[in-house]
């Protein structure tokens, strides 16, 4: 229950949700000039979420927290295990016989995790939970699927299916991690999402490398399409700042 009410009230807080609710707002005192206000002050958010700069000015910060690996890196692996977090489920997936599948982001996670794993000849852990859902596998089982369609072996994969967010993915991790006498991980996620998750996992004594993936921001000069609100934009927007709320309800709870 804690988790659901949690999760709605991001929703609600969060645009589309915290701007929905300020635009009617704003209607139910359309009549006052603050209310009209609201309305503008609703729309003009929409369209500024919406447009790359802003994006990118959101995300970057995030992005830019830690380096990329470089392509070249090689690591111990009698010592050190690739992290795999969770970003998500494709849900029934036609195209797979109605099986669950991953999102985009989670998706290149775990492509990504599967290369470092390949090349350093590491471990795996896959974590993450079935969240808020009693019809879909567990993200960690999904992952593992995908893990061995990219090449790495089934024996070496390392499922933990119960975590339903970040913090619970490292609290369930540390004790797995440590019956196997492993404390130094490649951290594998979104690179607007590392900061948050390199925090949860140090916070549990765990040492680690940040492996970030799947880059949002725009590496190319802004055109004039730059500046008109596009969907996916809006959504890459609303990531950035869910992230920042997770990063403050994480040092403000835990």
């Amino acid at each position: 229950m804690g988790l659901l009410i949690s999760k709605s009230l991001s929703q609600l807080l969060l645009p589309p949700g915290g701007l929905i609710l300020l635009a009617l707002f704003g209607l139910l005192f359309h009549k006052r000039l603050w209310g009209r206000g609201l309305i503008v002050l609703s729309l003009a958010a929409f369209w500024l979420l919406s447009t790359e700069p802003v994006r990118d000015m959101l995300l970057s910060p995030l992005e830019n927290a830690y380096p990329t690996l470089s392509v070249d890196s090689r690591f111990d692996a009698k010592e050190m295990a690739v992290v795999l977090l969770g970003g998500g489920l494709y849900k029934k997936a036609p195209e797979y016989g109605g099986v669950d599948s991953l999102s985009g982001h989670a998706m290149m996670r775990t492509l990504y995790a599967a290369r470092l794993a390949r090349q350093n000849g590491m471990r795996v852990f896959a974590t993450g939970g079935a969240v808020l859902s009693e019809t879909t596998e567990p993200e960690g089982v999904v992952m593992k699927r995908w893990l061995i369609e990219f090449g790495v072996t089934e024996t070496s994969i390392t499922v933990e299916s119960l975590a339903n967010n970040t913090r619970e993915n490292a609290e369930n991790l540390r004790l797995l991690l440590q019956q196997q006498g492993i404390m130094n991980i490649l951290l594998v996620t979104t690179a607007w999402h590392m900061p948050r998750a390199v925090r949860a996992f140090e916070a549990q004594g765990i040492q680690v490398i940040p492996a970030p993936c799947s880059y949002v921001v725009e590496r190319e000069p802004y055109g004039l399409r730059s500046y008109l609100p596009r969907g996916d934009v809006f959504a890459d927007s609303c990531d950035g700042l869910h992230e920042y709320l997770g990063m403050f309800w994480y040092r403000f709870m835990y």
